[in-house]
């Protein structure tokens, strides 16, 4: 029985106050963050997933519900569940130690960060830690991770938290081969000071000779802070942007140049098809009436004009924004540009993102 699990019990003490963070929504699927994070994984490898929460979260934020309906979507309910245990707990190690515990599970199980993304592809049942490497990264917290060292065969000699003793470090995905030989461990530990990590349960492991592994990862994704949240997140937009006067040289209906004759302002529209290759949404507004449909999605294919949507017949007049904003999605969450009719400076307005 191979098994994969992702703690989410802790109190998320890096985020503001609030549901647990990886509850939030990820702007890339709009679902919660955790099942996010897990979408990296070859998930048919694993007979069964198991997400270990509390029971205090769950009755108070009532998440079962929209879990499982997204395990539905994602076609992998019928082999997971939710562990809820009956308090917070004070460490990820404690997390799994309760989980193994209460669930009865044996054998090689995998350990997934909740608040994390990797692409990485699991076919054994070997002692593992999948990693990356410092210099493959962009804008990342150095001082929050554990790094391994290992030696040409990538057997793990030494891991250590928070200390930088090398440009390979842990991305939080964990892979062992005996469920038993963890409780072991983690009891032999109990009386460790302070937080007790599970690269100290790996660490503990290897000294008695067992031998890990590394994993290599890539297209990690951190979100361990909200910092590291919202950072992440400014990359994604959705965009709203006008058609005539903006991607094409302004037409109307009524005048000389009728709709469809404009020509492309390609500099707006290249720095537009360059959001939209970033996984952002673009929707294109326009006061041309419903029936000019059929010629304006010519034209923008025409063109080359990249998009999600079009909103069609808005009136000719000024046009307001109106959007919520919160700890987790912070002010402004709404931003107005304004550009002069058939300028090309759309990309620097919008500061070349």
């Amino acid at each position: 029985m191979k098994t994969l699990i992702i703690p989410m019990a802790g109190k998320s003490t890096r985020f503001p106050e609030g549901k647990p963070k990886w509850m939030l929504t990820h702007p890339k699927t709009n679902g919660y963050m955790v099942m996010e994070s897990i979408s990296g994984l070859n998930l048919d490898f694993f007979d069964q997933i198991i997400f270990v929460a509390t029971k205090k979260q769950e009755e108070t934020f009532c998440f079962s519900d929209g879990l499982n309906k997204q395990l539905e979507e994602k076609d992998i309910h019928n082999k997971s569940r939710i562990c809820l245990l009956s308090d917070e707990t004070s460490s990820q190690s404690e997390t799994v130690y309760r989980a193994l515990i209460k669930e009865n599970i044996s054998g090689y199980f995998y350990v997934k960060d909740s608040d994390s993304h990797f692409k990485v592809k699991i076919n054994g049942d070997e002692n593992v830690v999948s990693y990356a490497d410092l210099s493959d990264q962009g804008k990342i917290n150095a001082s929050s991770k554990s790094y391994i060292d290992m030696d040409q065969s990538n057997v793990i000699n030494n891991i250590i938290e928070k200390k930088v003793i090398g440009s390979t470090f842990s991305v939080g995905g964990y892979g062992f081969n005996s469920a038993e030989s963890f409780i072991e461990t983690y009891e032999s530990l109990e009386s460790f000071e302070g937080e007790c990590y599970i690269s100290h349960i790996i660490y503990e492991m290897i000294l008695s000779g067992e031998i890990f592994y590394g994993l290599e990862t890539t297209e990690f994704e951190d979100y361990g802070t909200i910092d590291d949240w919202n950072e992440y997140k400014n990359q994604y937009g959705v965009f709203f942007v006008d058609l005539d006067g903006t991607l094409v040289e302004n037409t109307g209906y009524y005048d000389k140049n009728s709709y469809g004759s404009g020509n492309p302002i390609q500099e707006n529209i290249d720095a537009l098809n360059k959001l939209k290759k970033n996984d952002s949404k673009v929707i294109i507004t326009t006061s041309r009436p419903e029936s000019e449909r059929v010629l304006t999605v010519n034209e923008l294919k025409e063109k080359g004009v990249m998009y999600d949507h079009l909103i069609m017949g808005l009136p000719h007049c000024r046009r307001y924004l109106v959007n919520d904003f919160a700890d987790s999605n912070p002010y402004p969450s709404a931003i107005a540009v304004n550009l002069k009719r058939n300028e090309n400076n759309l990309g620097r307005l919008l500061g070349d993102k």
